[in-house]
This record gives C-alpha cells, structure tokens and sequence, in this order.
C-alpha cells in the first residue's frame, strides 16, 4: 500500500517502528500529510487512525479511501489543461473550488508538482506527476488506514481525543525553535506545529507514545528522561551520532 502523494519528509525509520509497534495495534497518529508511514504501518495488520486538522488534507484522503478512480480520473482530465502560469495561481486557490472531487484532484496534482512536497507551496516541477505517482493513485486501497478530522486549531490539541488507542505516534519530522513562525500567513494544507507544546502535552499522557525526529542535538537533551532510538540514513538501529539520521523517542 503505496502513498500517491509526493513526501514532504522522507522518514527512514519505519522498518524499525514496525518491529517496536505490534500487528494487530491500534495507532492514533497525528499531522497526516503524505501518508507513507501511516500506510505502511496499515499494511502491516495495524490499525490506524490518521488525524488531520487541515480540511484540505482530511478530504483528499477521504475521497481517496471512498473511490479512488474517481480521484484519478479528475486529475488526469485536469492537469493537461493547467498553463504554467495557473500553477502558482491554484496554489492559493485550489480549495475554493465548489466540488470535493476537484479539489482532491488538485491537492494530488499541486503536491506531486511541488518541489517541498505542499500543495500551497514550493517551486513547480511537472515532472513528478508521472505515471508511477498515477498507478499508485488509481490502485490505492487502503484496509486498516482511517483518516479523522481533529476540530482543533492547534494540532497539539487533539492528543487528547485519542482515547481508544494503544499508541499515539508523532511523526514530526524536522525540530524547529519556531523563532518568527507565529503570525505568518499559511497554506489550508499546513499546520504549524509548535515543538515545545509537543514535549510539554505528551508528559501528560497516558498512553504508549512515539515522536519520529529528523536529528537535532537539542532532541538528546529534551527527552533526556526518555528512550532515544537512532536510526542512520539506511534506516537501521545505530549507537552513533555521527550516523543517526533520525530519532524515534517513546516513553516505553
């Protein structure tokens, strides 16, 4: 079970999260985008609800988890009719469009066109929508794998909705200080996801959890009280910071 969409951040770990997180678990997992770790995970006999708290990325996994063709088609019919020009243009205004269908579609076009990976935003690369990205779309079937839309603006917030779960999983990605981050104007696909308040609510939870890290030094010293597993740029178990790639921290 293959993710259509372009990666916003290539995780490396996720053949070492398959062996810490049972099959036949259930996972809450937050800040959905791309989808390759939810996926994987689902496909492997576990259970996972994928919370968003982007509309825009709720209803593109949602029409796609109903029918996918239907997705595909609309993409396929659309993306030779957009100029260059309109590109840019739909960045900012794909999700004005009146059917749900459309805007799937275009989330699909305008993330695999994207050089970061977003739909509202980067430098456009026609290239990536290919005939891979479109055989993964049109086959996409996705048992285990459920997406959930949290009514929170901070995405930190909805940790708490995840009440029946046998894990809560974090996959964040790069660490930032969010210096000058707070005020800025943001695409209908991208959270600001503040780090402090992430290790300041998961202290408070209750429940088996764990944050995926691109490495930062600061990550060693903030979760000091915590199990820091480094995993290196082939996504093996390493006791090497000089080959630690990224992090998966739990409090188990």
């Amino acid at each position: 079970m293959k993710s259509p969409l372009k990666s916003k951040i290539d995780f490396k770990s996720i053949g070492e999260l398959k062996k810490i997180i049972p099959p036949e678990s259930t996972i809450s997992s937050f800040f959905l985008y791309s989808g390759d770790v939810e996926l994987a995970l689902a496909s492997g006999n576990r259970t996972v609800i994928a919370h968003t708290n982007k509309l825009a990325v709720y209803e593109f996994w949602a029409a796609l988890s109903q029918d996918p063709k239907v997705v595909y088609d609309a993409a396929t019919h659309v993306f030779p009719t957009i100029t260059d020009p309109e590109f840019y243009l739909l960045q900012e205004s794909w999700v004005k469009q009146k059917s749900d269908t459309a805007r799937a579609a275009l989330f699909f076009i305008l993330n695999r066109c994207s050089e970061l990976g977003v739909a509202s935003c980067g430098k456009i690369d026609k290239s990536n929508f290919n005939s891979l990205a479109l055989s993964h779309l049109k086959r996409f079937k996705a048992d285990n794998f459920y997406p959930y839309l949290d009514k929170f603006e901070d995405p930190t917030d909805a940790f708490q909705s995840a009440k029946r779960t046998n894990y809560i999983l974090l996959p964040v990605g790069k660490y930032s200080f969010n210096l000058f981050e707070y005020g800025k104007n943001r695409g209908p696909d991208t959270a600001l996801i503040n780090h402090r308040a992430i290790y300041k609510k998961v202290k408070k939870i209750d429940k088996r959890w764990l944050i995926l890290y691109k490495k930062h030094n600061i990550l060693f010293e903030m979760y000091k009280d915590y199990n820091i597993m480094m995993v290196d740029k082939y996504g093996r178990r390493t006791n090497s910071k000089d080959f630690c790639e990224e992090l998966i921290i739990a409090n188990f």
